[in-house]
């Protein structure tokens, strides 16, 4: 088995960022976890078995404002590990995409701001709705333990707006997604907890 968990998260306008921020993004997020998968791909191919787990995000899944270099990092790893998953299925090797939601963790503190060489570095430990990380390492083991292909773990109501943006797009695309994410913008504009 092979666990794949890079992760630097992303504050900012779109407007405002700088292209390095995408690029880094993307090779963190993104071409980091591609690297990792092709190198024991070879030898799980020749076993005829194993398990690569990629740590994705709800982001991966519907995009989320003043993080657009993460979630599009996010959506890349959706599709190039969706597609991988086709393709190795025949070989006995699982690929296990997990798509947490907010949980309390350092990632507040190791964020790229509008600019690559600024961290956006705000400790939110305390602060906004989020889930314990105990409570996350409960759920992801019970998730890897079933072998799931996709794993959606996450407090409400981000559960509940994937859900709708899945299965719901033009409800979650017209209402919810103006109400709900102009708060978010209006909140990072006044440096205030985004969840």
């Amino acid at each position: 088995s092979s666990g794949i968990n890079a992760e630097y998260g992303q504050r900012g306008l779109a407007e405002a960022t700088d292209i390095a921020v995408d690029r880094a993004m993307m090779e963190l997020n993104y071409f980091s976890y591609v690297a990792h998968a092709k190198a024991v791909l070879p030898h799980m191919i020749e076993r005829r078995c194993g398990c690569i787990v990629v740590m994705s995000s709800l982001t991966g899944k519907m995009g989320a404002p003043v993080s657009t270099a993460y979630s599009a990092s996010k959506h890349a790893l959706m599709g190039y590990f969706s597609s991988l998953r086709r393709e190795v299925y025949p070989y006995g090797i699982d690929i296990m995409t997990v798509c947490p939601g907010p949980v309390r963790s350092a990632i507040s503190l190791h964020s790229f701001t509008e600019r690559a060489d600024r961290e956006y570095n705000q400790d939110i430990k305390d602060k906004g709705r989020k889930m314990e990380a105990d409570r996350f390492a409960k759920l992801l083991s019970v998730g890897l333990a079933a072998r799931l292909p996709e794993t959606w773990i996450s407090i409400q109501p981000y559960l509940l707006f994937t859900y709708m943006a899945q299965y719901l797009p033009g409800v979650f695309n017209s209402a919810l997604v103006s109400w709900a994410n102009q708060g978010r913008v209006e909140k990072f504009k006044r440096n205030e907890c985004l969840y």
